[in-house]
This record gives C-alpha cells, structure tokens and sequence, in this order.
C-alpha cells in the first residue's frame, strides 16, 4: 500500500480563467480528484463508502500559492494522509512543475459524514481505518482568523440545481466561484496567494445564505450565514497584479 501518492495533469485552455491562469476553483476541482483517486488506493474510496451510506466532506482548508499555472504545464501531484484525530483527517499535497518548482501547497480536514443524518462518524464503529503516512506534514492545520474584519458589502445567494454534488450539496469548489465573484481583486489581474475556508454547515438545492464582505489590506473575507447560523468563512489574499 503506497501512502504517498503521485500524479500528474496537463493545463487545458478550458481550465483558464480571462488572465490564462489556472481557474482558483478549477484547482480545487482537481485537488479533490486527486484526493478521491488516492483514497481509492487506500481502500477509503467513495465505492467503500458507499457501502455504508457515507461520504467525504471537507472541512477545512489552506492552500498556499507560489505561482498559479498556465495553458500547457504539467503538473505533478504528491499528497499524503496525515495522523487522524477525533475523527478529523489531514490531507497534505504539493504541486510542482517537472523541474521541481513549488507551485501550490496546501492541508485539508476531511470528515466522514452519514448520508442519511449528515452528522460526522468515527470510522473505527464501521470497521474503517485511513492509514497515515510516516512523512512530516508540509504545515500546520488549518487555523481561521480569531475575528473578522468589519463588512463592507453583503449579498445573498440562494444555491441552484448546477452547483450541487453527488453528496446532495453545494461543492465545496462552488463557494470559491461565489467569492471571486462577489469581490474585485480577481477581475484586477491579481494574483491569488492564499485560500482559506472552513465549512460549518453545508447549504443544500434552494437554501439562501447572507454573505457579508470584508477587507484588509490584501486579505478578503466572506462568511456566509443562514438563520442566524454559521455557513462558511473564505478568507483569499492576492497579491499585485501581474
């Protein structure tokens, strides 16, 4: 059993956002593919879970950026699962070109969720075990900020029937969609540096949500709410445009 897992992929034009670099969701797109393939390998694949009506669901997420890619690079993938604790399971990945410059970074938390009740479970009660590799974590977990800067936009969204899964929700790549779009520093040609997000409840077909935007220097954050009720909080830094 290979705990560490390769891959690779080739830029396509389609992958692309209007400044020809690699599409922010778009990399979380094939991040997640990546993560599905090596779980597959591990015997932890969405065909086992499946089996006992669960799935994966991320949680929490860093991703540093060195460098986005472009139209035809390849792009080689190595992640690893880290040590699991209460039944919160670490992902670590690099991406690097082939002459071994490191583009992208990043640690996800993963939870195994019951379909039925969506409510996260311990594997162990339903004979699963996620092996965790002997390699030192690429960095700490995620943390999210301790208070957010005040808003100074909202917006409201209600979830259509093209952003929802196989799990019966929004992907979580949608959220990263929604937020470029809501804020300006995307369509400036800056470049995006760093992604953080945590997701505390999931948002299913015709759900609304309030999101309020907020701003500091570089870094902006959007946290969406409904009911009152924590949803999600993005916080994306860019860097001068390019």
């Amino acid at each position: 059993m290979d705990l560490i897992y390769h891959d690779t992929y080739s830029v396509e034009t389609t992958d692309l956002n209007m400044f020809r670099r690699l599409r922010p969701a778009r990399l979380l797109e094939l991040i997640q593919t990546v993560s599905g393939r090596h779980a597959e390998a591990l015997g932890m694949g969405a065909d086992v879970l499946n089996a006992h009506n669960l799935a994966w669901v991320v949680v929490r997420q860093r991703i540093e950026i060195s460098r986005m890619p472009r139209e035809g690079e390849t792009l080689l993938f190595t992640t690893w699962p880290g040590r699991g604790m209460h039944g919160l399971f670490p992902r670590y990945m690099e991406i690097t070109s082939p002459d071994g410059e490191s583009l992208i970074r990043l640690c996800f938390l993963w939870v195994i969720m019951e379909k039925d009740t969506r409510v996260m479970i311990q594997p162990k009660n339903y004979g699963l075990d996620m092996p965790c590799a002997d390699r030192e974590p690429l960095m700490p977990l995620p943390r999210m900020p301790r208070q957010l800067p005040p808003a100074y936009d909202t917006a409201e969204f209600t979830v259509p029937y093209g952003y929802i899964d196989v799990v019966g929700h929004m992907n979580n790549t949608r959220y990263l969609e929604l937020a470029e779009n809501l804020i300006p520093a995307p369509r400036e040609g800056r470049p995006l540096r760093l992604i953080l997000i945590e997701f505390t409840h999931e948002m299913k077909l015709g759900e609304t949500m309030q999101i309020a935007v907020s701003r500091e220097g570089s870094l902006y954050t959007l946290h969406g709410t409904r009911d009152g009720g924590n949803i999600i909080t993005l916080c994306l830094d860019y860097g001068d445009p390019v």
